[in-house]
C-alpha cells in the first residue's frame, strides 16, 4: 500500500487535476506547460500530474483531429 508523505504537494497536483477537467480549449496549452513544470520538480511520479497531463494531451489531440485549432 503507497501512501503520500506532503499532503502540500497533493493538494496541488489534485488541484491541477480538477483544472485539467474543467479547464477551456483556450487555456489547454498553458496548463500543460504548467503541468509539465510541476512534473519535472516533483521528486517521485505524481499520478495526479500524470493523469491531468493525459486529460489535456488527449483532449488537445482531439481538437486538432477534428480541426478545432491547428498544429
Amino acid at each position: 500500500m503507497k501512501f503520500r508523505k506532503n499532503t502540500e504537494n497533493k493538494k496541488e497536483s489534485e488541484d491541477l487535476l480538477k483544472k485539467a477537467s474543467r479547464c477551456n480549449p483556450k487555456g489547454l496549452k498553458e496548463l500543460l506547460k504548467q503541468i509539465e513544470a510541476e512534473i519535472v520538480v516533483c521528486k517521485g511520479k505524481n499520478h495526479d500530474l500524470l493523469i491531468a497531463k493525459t486529460i489535456i494531451t488527449s483532449r488537445l489531440a482531439s481538437m486538432r483531429d477534428s480541426g478545432k485549432i491547428p498544429l
